[in-house]
């Protein structure tokens, strides 16, 4: 019982002390604030040293400038509501968007399938028209080949009625133009006989399984040669877009940028990031190369392997196509190409080459580059030029 009066009495002060504003501590009545620690306090609390050197003002004052200061938050919190529901409402319109692209680029996948539906079909349609021609072809050429067969069979036929009555003949008679038919005896030899291999028939997917057009629209660069890495004997052009092997008399400034070795230059552009596309013409060249390699393999004497493998490119030498890299890879292509397509990837680590001529892959290379890369052009020895595509061009 003691206890609870205790708690009553207790709870009876506190209910008093807040009715009537009294400060806990001293039992007096609250008429100062603290500003520095926003408390309540009575004459004894302002007293040093609790609150010595604080701001401290009577409790009208400082009401009256928190009413100012809450009134400048509830305008804040309503600016802040309506400004937050401006950013709903264009979430909303976001979110409407993303629906819109979406949908665009759902149709637009749906296009490029669509393309790619009606290349593999109309290839596939090439293809087995060539293998249904290839195949009247060889028949006809084995029924000639049977007619043939037949043909010798009945000429035997007659030999051998002819010999049969040479034979029952008369001595004279027998004897008679006896080296005719002995000529024809052993001059009988059964036509050949006819074989056949069927020719590997394939198609050519587009460029990344999609129009080869739009890729090159979309990624295509304006490269140009860089007149200050070309070899003494290489004219570049004044538009830098095409170059030449020539006999020079005259002296070239040597730079240590310069390849000596070879009749090479590179383009101006270094790539180290995104993806580029550009194309080069070697029309009828009996030698070139094409590709890229990294701005730090050497341009003096000759190349040891271990600059190849900051090399990625294809080449016509000898009458043979190579992948050149580490390793040399030989290429079998179905037709000549005369107009090269060089795609670089660079996050992806990949650079492709594709013949313009009829939209198909040649070769493509997958590593991992460290460094800028640059586009490398191979002349060769001949006197045929070699050109980069304008813009223009490779709208074709």
């Amino acid at each position: 019982m003691i206890e609870i009066a205790r708690l009553l009495h207790i709870s009876l002060r506190k209910e008093r002390e807040e009715k009537t504003g009294l400060c806990e501590k001293h039992d007096e009545v609250l008429t100062l604030f603290c500003e520095e620690d926003l408390e309540l306090l009575c004459a004894l609390c302002a007293q040093p040293p609790d609150h010595q050197g604080h701001y401290v003002r009577p409790i009208k004052e400082a009401a009256s400038h928190h009413r100012k200061t809450l009134q400048s938050y509830m305008e804040s919190l309503k600016r802040q509501v309506a400004d937050d529901r401006k950013l709903l409402v264009t979430q909303d319109q976001k979110q409407l968007e993303l629906r819109e692209r979406v949908e665009h680029q759902r149709q637009k996948l749906s296009s490029e399938f669509e393309y790619l539906n009606q290349f593999v079909e109309n290839e596939q349609q090439a293809v087995i028209s060539k293998l249904a021609k290839e195949e009247r072809d060889i028949e006809r050429k084995l029924n000639e080949n049977k007619r043939a067969f037949s043909n010798h069979i009945s000429k035997i036929k007659g030999l051998i009625t002819e010999v049969a009555e040479k034979s029952m003949m008369s001595e004279v008679k027998l004897l008679t133009d006896i080296k005719s038919i002995f000529q024809r005896c052993e001059s009988l030899k059964s036509p050949a006989l006819f074989s056949f291999r069927l020719r590997k028939e394939g198609c050519s997917l587009p460029l990344q399984f999609s129009a080869l057009k739009k890729i090159r629209q979309k990624f295509r660069e304006e490269v140009t040669l860089d007149p200050e890495t070309a070899h003494p004997n290489l004219l570049v052009s004044e538009d830098k877009k095409c170059v030449t092997f020539v006999q020079r008399e005259e002296l070239v400034h040597l730079d240590p940028v310069r390849f000596m070795a070879y009749p090479v230059v590179l383009g101006s552009e270094g790539f180290s990031s995104g993806r580029h596309y550009w194309e080069v013409r070697v029309e009828d060249k009996p030698e070139w190369t094409v590709g890229v390699c990294q701005d730090s393999i050497s341009r003096k004497g000759k190349w040891p392997l271990s600059s190849l493998s900051r090399c990625w490119m294809i080449q016509l030498h000898n009458g043979v196509y190579v992948a050149q890299c580490t390793v040399p890879i030989t290429l079998w292509l179905m037709e000549k190409p005369t107009w090269i397509g060089i795609y670089l990837d660079y996050e992806l680590g990949e650079i492709s080459f594709y013949s313009v001529n009829d939209r198909s892959h040649i070769h493509s290379f997958m590593d991992t580059f460290s460094e800028a890369l640059k586009p490398y052009f191979g002349i060769g020895y001949d006197s045929k030029p070699l050109t980069i595509c304008e813009a223009a061009d490779c709208e074709g």
